[in-house]
C-alpha cells in the first residue's frame, strides 16, 4: 500500500507529535468506511498498533503489536508492517465471524426439528403424552416433507395454509379425493394445538435467532378450524351407538377382543387417554361402576378425582375377563405390541397399553362401514353421543359434566341445543292445563 500524504501514524516522527490518549488515531487502509481500520494508541512510551473492523454494524477491535517508535522493543512493527498484519487479523476476523454466524444459523429450528425437541420434552412428563403427540405430529406434519423441512425463520401462513389443504379434513376436496382415512374437524385441531405448542416452544427457546413476527405466524398459521354443524354430525343416535360397539366385537374385525372393549368402554363417553389409562383396579364389579380417572389436561398441581361412570351389566359381562385374575394396577384396556422381525416385518412382542388414537384408525373404519354408521363418525363421537344421551334423559347438567369430567359452561356452550330441549320438557311438567 503506499504512502497517504495525510497519514499522521506512518512515520516514527510524526507518531511522536501525537498527543497521548486512549483513544486510538485511526487510519483507514481497506473496506472503505464501516471496513479495516489500522490505529495507533500513544500513551507514556512507544505506541501500540490497534486493528478494526466493522462487521454487520458490530464493532471489533484487537491490539496487534508494538510500534516501532524511539525505545521500543525489539520485533515492534513499522507502519507498512503494521498494515499488513491489520489487514491478514481482518481477513481471519472476518472468517471467525462468518463461521459464528453459521452456527448461529445452524440451531435456528425448522418445523421438524421443532416437533422433536417437543416430543422429548412431551415425553418427560408423561410417556403416554409423548407417544400420542408424537404419533399425530409424525403421521400428519413430518409426513409433509417440504412443510417440516422449512426453518422456523422463514414460515408464513400460506405455508401452514398449503400443508393443511394436503390433509384429508372432512368438508374439503383433499377428503373427497383421499384414500387414507378423513380426518375430523376436531381431530385437526387437537393436531394443530400440538403443532402450535411445538412451535411456540421452539420459538421461545431460539427467540435471539428468530424474527419476533414468527410467533404471530404460528398463532395464525395453526388456528383451529370451525366444527359448527360438523359437531352435530357427530351426534349418533342410540341405535347407531349399540351398532358400532356391537360390530366392534366382531372377530374378523379384531379376533383378540382388544378394540372391542376398548369401543364399549368409550361409549360410556371417557375421552381415549382416560379410557387408556384404566387399570384392573378402577373397574368395580360389585359396584357395577368404572372409576375414571381425570382428564391430565393443562398444567394442574394435583390430579383430578375420578369419575364414577355407572356400567350396564352387559359392558360388566364384557370386560370382566379382560380383569379377571390380574394385578390391579396392570392396564384393564390392553394391546398387543409389536417390533420388527428378523426381516422386513413386524411380529408380536407383548400385551401393552393404548396410547394413541391413531391405534384405533384401521378397525374403526371397518367398524363403522360393518355398523352402517355415518362415514363420518369418529371415535369421539361416541363422547358426543354419550353427553346428549344423557341430557335427553333429563339427568341434571351438573351430573352429566361430572360423569363426562368436564364443566357445567362447557355442557351449555357446546350442548346447548339439547339442554334446552331437555329443559322444555321439565317446564311443561308445570305447565298449566284447560
Amino acid at each position: 500500500m503506499g504512502k497517504q500524504p495525510t497519514s499522521l501514524i506512518d512515520t516514527p516522527s510524526k507518531r511522536a507529535k501525537l498527543a497521548p490518549r486512549r483513544n486510538p488515531y485511526w487510519q483507514g487502509i481497506g473496506g472503505g468506511r464501516g471496513g479495516v481500520s489500522l490505529g495507533y494508541r500513544r500513551s507514556v512510551g512507544p505506541g501500540v498498533w490497534i486493528g478494526k473492523i466493522v462487521f454487520d454494524g458490530k464493532r471489533t477491535e484487537e491490539r496487534l503489536a508494538a510500534a516501532d517508535d524511539d525505545g521500543a522493543e525489539a520485533g515492534a512493527l513499522p507502519f507498512r508492517s503494521a498494515v499488513t498484519s491489520a489487514l491478514e487479523w481482518a481477513k481471519r476476523k472476518h472468517a471467525e465471524i462468518e463461521d459464528a454466524a453459521g452456527a448461529r444459523q445452524s440451531k435456528v429450528p425448522t418445523v421438524e426439528s421443532a416437533i422433536s425437541e417437543y416430543v422429548i420434552y412431551r415425553t418427560g412428563r408423561s410417556a403416554r403424552e409423548g407417544a400420542n403427540a408424537s404419533g399425530r405430529l409424525r403421521k400428519h406434519v413430518l409426513a409433509d416433507r417440504v412443510f417440516s423441512a422449512r426453518p422456523l425463520a422463514k414460515l408464513r401462513e400460506p405455508h401452514f395454509d398449503a400443508w393443511r389443504d394436503k390433509l384429508p379434513i372432512e368438508g374439503t376436496s383433499a377428503a373427497d379425493e383421499a384414500e387414507t382415512p378423513i380426518i375430523s374437524r376436531a381431530t385437526f385441531n387437537r393436531l394443530a394445538s400440538d403443532l402450535r405448542a411445538a412451535l411456540n416452544r421452539a420459538a421461545e427457546r431460539y427467540r435471539r435467532e428468530l424474527p419476533a413476527h414468527v410467533v404471530a405466524e404460528i398463532k395464525i398459521g395453526t388456528r383451529a378450524l370451525p366444527l359448527g354443524e360438523t359437531a352435530r354430525k357427530q351426534i349418533l343416535s342410540d341405535a347407531q351407538v349399540l351398532a358400532i360397539v356391537r360390530a366392534a366385537q366382531d372377530p374378523e374385525i379384531d379376533p383378540e377382543g382388544d378394540f372391542g372393549r376398548m369401543i364399549a368402554v368409550l361409549a360410556t363417553g371417557p375421552r381415549f387417554n382416560q379410557a387408556a389409562g384404566l387399570n384392573v383396579v378402577d373397574l368395580q364389579i360389585g359396584a357395577k361402576r368404572l372409576m375414571v380417572p381425570g382428564a391430565k389436561k393443562g398444567r394442574r398441581a394435583r390430579p383430578k378425582p375420578p369419575a364414577a361412570v355407572p356400567l350396564d351389566q352387559t359392558i360388566i359381562d364384557l370386560l370382566a375377563p379382560a380383569a379377571a385374575g390380574r394385578d390391579p394396577d396392570a392396564p384393564l384396556l390392553e394391546r398387543w405390541g409389536f417390533k420388527r422381525g428378523k426381516g422386513i416385518g413386524w411380529e408380536r412382542d407383548k400385551r401393552v397399553r393404548w396410547t394413541d388414537p391413531n391405534q384405533l384408525d384401521e378397525m374403526w373404519a371397518a367398524t363403522v362401514k360393518k355398523a352402517g354408521a355415518p362415514a363420518g363418525a369418529i371415535p369421539y363421537s361416541l363422547r358426543h353421543s354419550s353427553i346428549v344421551r344423557s341430557l335427553r334423559k333429563n339427568i341434571p347438567i351438573r351430573i352429566v359434566a361430572s360423569l363426562h369430567d368436564t364443566s357445567t359452561e362447557m355442557i351449555e356452550a357446546h350442548y346447548g341445543r339439547y339442554i334446552t330441549e331437555f329443559t322444555d320438557e321439565i317446564a311443561r311438567l308445570g305447565v298449566l292445563s284447560l
